[in-house]
């Protein structure tokens, strides 16, 4: 009886992660035919769009697999941006908004509906005090030295790069395996997320800041990348319809992002999930070292 309570208890929690999960897809996929259908309509400007369609999608599958383990698409997209000349800067940051919300719905859905992902509850705080920071951080934006945080954060994450490198070795190799939070740790992860939120608003890349957190306070890598990836798909969706309306991006990147790149997501992600701890753990650390330089380098 005590097992199948236990399998009942963990199957409720797990439905609200599902559902957001669900969300998430359907967002996607409604952005996916808005943009389509955009794409139909403007067959010349799709077709004279700086760039080649196959070179591309090469890239944008290579970009969106690596995304599945917390490497910044945004930070990968920019590179290619600028070498193949897809993009002026106006329609720079188009280019990566409108590229990533397909993408990161795959992404988003296919870790919210793994078994070991994170549970409802640390999954609803966590979004919540993002928000709560980012609004914080969107009124202040204006006020402070974004600069200077960005130092701040970079020396930040080498100092908790260095202490989960620590319990890593401590713990044969392992962080965490919880995939959920509560008491103190609960605590401590929803104001590290406001305080997220809040850098998030003045470019400070955040997915490596929030990864090491979570680690620090004991999840699973895998519970991690789950939250850390809802952290990334957010902000671009809310305001992706916008952005086609715009039309100031490249409509051959977006397309090759909305296929290549959705196929590698649930690829990337399903080898993420049946990686081992370890593995993924370093995978994990050598994605917050070049988060690291790109801030210094900056």
């Amino acid at each position: 009886m005590d097992g199948l309570q236990a399998r009942s208890e963990r199957r409720r929690r797990m439905n609200v992660p599902k559902i957001v999960g669900d969300i998430f897809l359907l967002g996607g996929l409604i952005y996916a035919f808005v943009l389509g259908r955009e794409l139909i309509k403007n067959r010349e400007a799709l077709r004279s769009a700086p760039g080649d369609l196959k070179l591309i999608s090469v890239l944008e599958f290579f970009i969106f697999f690596l995304c599945t383990i917390g490497v910044s698409d945004f930070l990968l997209n920019t590179l290619m941006i600028k070498k193949l000349k897809l993009s002026d800067d106006k329609g720079l940051p188009s280019c990566l908004i409108a590229s990533t919300i397909v993408p990161g719905a795959f992404i988003s859905f296919s870790y919210l509906q793994a078994e070991n992902s994170a549970d409802a509850l640390t999954l609803l705080l966590f979004m919540l005090c993002l928000a709560a920071g980012a609004v914080g951080g969107g009124r202040a934006v204006s006020r402070m030295n974004g600069a200077a945080i960005k130092k701040i954060m970079g020396y930040a994450l080498l100092c908790s790069m260095a202490a989960l490198i620590v319990k890593m070795a401590v713990g044969a190799g392992v962080t965490g395996s919880d995939v959920g939070l509560r008491g103190a740790k609960l605590l401590a992860m929803c104001a590290g997320c406001v305080g997220i939120g809040f850098i998030n608003m003045m470019g400070v890349p955040c997915k490596p800041i929030a990864v090491t957190m979570l680690l620090l306070l004991g999840l699973s890598p895998v519970a991690a990348l789950t939250l850390t990836i809802v952290l990334g798909i957010i902000v671009p969706m809310s305001g992706g319809v916008s952005i086609v309306r715009g039309g100031l991006y490249n409509r051959k990147m977006v397309l090759a992002a909305m296929t290549a790149g959705s196929a590698a997501s649930v690829l990337g992600v399903m080898l993420a999930i049946s990686m081992d701890p370890l593995l993924l753990n370093i995978l994990l650390i050598i994605v917050m070292l070049v988060a690291v330089i790109s801030i210094f380098k900056k």
